[in-house]
């Protein structure tokens, strides 16, 4: 898994439709031979279209398109995610439960035979498909994402704790995926990349020169964290919810930034943000929290932690504004935004159940 960027990701859904016991499903065979697993059985199922809410939507919409059958989201039941990495692609397959007395129509009899109340384990001794197969290595909890973002300085970290404490004191199991590696790095590229900087910003090193330390920079970012996020995706035990400080998307946000202050112009940044597509996944279903400090405070914040001096002002201001600017656009779908606070530690306790609720959004087809 080593070239994590250049993996095409796809999503499935496969739904487990039976009537009394999960036993007996009903299943039926694809007859298509140009098409992967021919004479193979199957259960409804489908690609995770961009247009999907969710991936229990997307499950929804292919068992009407498939079956016939009009499910509620609340009697799909997850059961658990199965992962295939094949020819530089990983596939993740989300697989319900649904129990029904209503019977499957075929709708598609291009692609394969009607529908037939099987005993699974009878099946199982025959050419299945993956995620049919699969589907029965026992349950998974669904693990609630949670982002938080905002520029340099304005307490991610501190909140990425508070919110573990808070969900640990509901008794949730948590896990914080943060951004040490970057300041923990024994190359100190970071540093480096801000040596760099102020030599460009001096003419002392060139344009090529600077771009090439942020390319090597972003790289080994974006790489790292793609490790990070897969390894934790293929995981067959996930804590109730995952936080995370930052993420991938905020390669985006900087590279705005590099090219308002004419450094890395956009034409010339497509290497850096290659494959992010394949990502969006990860900010479907998560609850992005933006937390949105002024700027001046972030600069007196980073200068006691000596990452930063007053002549850093412009660079953080662009990179305010970047945030501004970006954040509306990468996360559509953003469920939190703050407006810019100075909150303390102990005014942060007390909103903390209000930014933190949950909020559910069922739309039936």
């Amino acid at each position: 898994m080593e070239n994590l960027y250049k993996t095409i990701i796809k999503e499935y859904v496969s739904i487990i439709l039976f009537e009394k016991h999960p036993r007996n499903i009903w299943v039926n065979k694809r007859i298509n031979s140009d098409k992967e697993f021919y004479n193979h059985w199957q259960c409804p199922g489908g690609h995770v279209e961009v247009t999907d809410i969710s991936t229990q939507h997307a499950a929804q919409r292919e068992l009407l398109e498939e079956t016939g059958i009009k499910a509620k989201l609340k009697d799909l039941k997850y059961e658990r995610t199965n992962h295939y990495y094949r020819k530089n692609e990983w596939r993740m397959v989300h697989c319900y439960f649904l129990k029904t007395k209503e019977k499957p129509n075929l709708t598609e009899p291009e692609e394969m035979t009607t529908w037939q109340m099987r005993n699974v384990y009878d099946i199982l001794k025959e050419p299945v498909i993956d995620s049919l197969k699969d589907a029965f290595k026992g349950g998974q909890k669904e693990c609630r994402i949670i982002m938080i973002k905002g520029t340099c300085g304005v307490g991610k970290s501190t909140l990425a704790q508070m919110c573990k404490k808070y969900f640990q004191n509901q008794r949730k199991t948590v896990e914080v995926m943060d951004e040490l590696f970057i300041t923990q790095d024994p190359q100190e590229r970071i540093i480096d990349y801000g040596k760099n900087l102020k030599k460009f910003k001096e003419n002392k090193i060139t344009r090529g020169e600077i771009i090439i330390i942020i390319i090597r920079l972003e790289t080994w970012i974006r790489n790292t964290w793609m490790k990070q996020i897969y390894e934790f995706m293929t995981r067959e035990r996930k804590p109730d919810i995952l936080i995370m400080d930052r993420n991938i998307f905020s390669t985006e946000i900087f590279m705005d930034v590099m090219d308002k202050i004419k450094i890395y112009p956009k034409e010339d940044q497509k290497i850096t943000c290659e494959n992010y597509k394949y990502w969006e996944f990860l900010k479907r279903e998560a609850e992005v929290i933006w937390w949105n400090t002024p700027v001046d405070e972030n600069i007196s914040r980073l200068i006691k932690r000596g990452r930063a001096g007053e002549e850093d002002l412009e660079y953080y201001q662009n990179l305010n504004q970047a945030y501004k600017k970006c954040m509306p656009k990468i996360y559509p779908n953003m469920k939190i935004i703050t407006r810019e606070t100075l909150l303390t530690e102990e005014q942060l306790v007390e909103v903390l159940p209000t930014i933190l609720g949950e909020r559910i959004i069922e739309i039936e087809y």
